[in-house]
């Protein structure tokens, strides 16, 4: 059932390269990956970054810590990556990332999170992924 689609659109400071690799760099994006700031300790992320390759991340929360885990659809160096998603309230969704370098200076960025079981699962997801990039946001401005 595709229940709609959570779309998050922001611009950052940075080239897309920097912006790219918080995404392609586990060790980048434990540091940033969770939602809200009341985290115990940085997320655990353990990826093979290609297509094909897997990838699993928990995210260390007062309130539980959830897991996450899919495979890399699509890879485009600097531009686009595409992972499914599997979550405890959403299994086999897709999540699509673009980046587009403005200036050297400034990318913007487009999260697209589709093929949720129901719009519940999209709702909750559209808040975690609020949360997630305004870490992001908080990250890149450090």
């Amino acid at each position: 059932m595709n229940t709609g689609t959570v779309e998050i659109k922001r611009t950052f400071n940075c080239d897309k390269r920097t912006l790219f690799d918080t995404w392609s760099n586990p060790k980048l994006m434990a540091r940033w990956f969770f939602a809200g700031q009341d985290r115990l300790k940085d997320s655990t992320v353990v990826s093979s970054f290609t297509v094909g390759g897997r990838y699993e991340l928990t995210m260390h929360l007062p309130s539980g810590e959830p897991h996450m885990h899919g495979t890399y659809t699509r890879i485009n160096r600097y531009g686009a990556i595409s992972f499914t998603w599997n979550s405890p309230i959403a299994n086999e969704s897709l999540v699509e990332l673009t980046f587009k370098e403005l200036s050297p200076n400034r990318t913007e960025f487009t999260l697209k999170h589709s093929l949720f079981p129901s719009e519940a699962s999209r709702d909750q997801h559209a808040n975690g992924w609020a949360g997630c990039i305004e870490s992001l946001e908080i990250y890149m401005a450090a």
